[in-house]
């Protein structure tokens, strides 16, 4: 396997990474901070003996991270997987924030994926078992007034990892899409949380035993299905009352 990631160097990018080391994968990493991800290379390379170069780009910057990660990717070799453990959030993401603050959060959320896998599609669709994955997020289940733009952004990658399903369904090529739950990050540290957070590993661990089967969307955990069906079906007399 020859696998992207972009988001790499944290979270459940960082555990992607991690597992599909140790299953042998070489690996293009894509982050914003090049000492983390220059740290998490040599990691992988000493403890796995796997090949791992590293891009660092900053996602708010679409065109010119396509172009970076685009160059690296020529030199690196045919990529069979693409996972976009990508995204951006704001505490202040409250429906006034300025031009530049929101768009940060829709690059990073949205354009930057769209931008990057239109740039490796037609090389994946020449390849037996390639697979795009993207993350979405449970705030995307419902607008509700904090994370606004975040949101909507997660919720535009749902709707784009859909078309992106139908436009390949006649090829080799595998789209899955995750709607997560709470993960246990440094975003969620400290945080008082609904439900238990998960860690990034066992994330990392179930997109790894999934890989190549069509199943379009997928919650995680699981669970999360059941809560996002209620969610939805709370009448708005009730919802807008919700704080949360």
């Amino acid at each position: 396997m020859r696998t992207l990631i972009v988001g790499a160097s944290a979270g459940v990018g960082r555990a992607l990474s991690e597992v599909l080391a140790e299953r042998g994968a070489d690996l293009l990493l894509v982050a914003s901070d090049a000492r983390d991800l220059d740290a998490l290379a040599a990691h992988l390379r000493l403890l796995h003996r796997v090949e791992v170069s590293t891009v660092a780009a900053d996602a708010n910057h679409v065109a010119a991270c396509i172009e970076r990660v685009s160059e690296a990717a020529a030199s690196f070799g045919p990529i069979d997987s693409v996972y976009f453990p990508i995204g951006a959030s704001r505490n202040d993401d409250r429906g006034s924030m300025r031009v530049e603050e929101m768009d940060a959060i829709l690059n990073s959320n949205l354009a930057v994926v769209i931008g990057l896998t239109a740039a490796f599609l037609p090389s994946l669709l020449e390849l037996p078992g390639a697979q795009i994955v993207g993350f979405g997020s449970i705030a995307s289940v419902r607008g509700r007034g904090s994370n606004v733009v975040y949101a909507a952004a997660k919720r535009g990658l749902e709707s784009y990892f859909e078309s992106l399903r139908h436009l390949t369904a006649k090829t080799q090529v595998r789209v899955q899409f995750y709607q997560l739950g709470y993960v246990a990050t440094q975003q969620s540290f400290g945080q008082r949380l609904l439900f238990p957070a998960v860690s990034p590993r066992s994330v990392a661990e179930e997109v790894i035993r999934n890989r190549g089967k069509d199943f379009g969307k997928r919650f995680l955990p699981r669970y999360w299905a059941i809560i996002a069906l209620a969610v939805r079906c709370l009448p708005w007399n009730v919802y807008k009352r919700l704080d949360f």
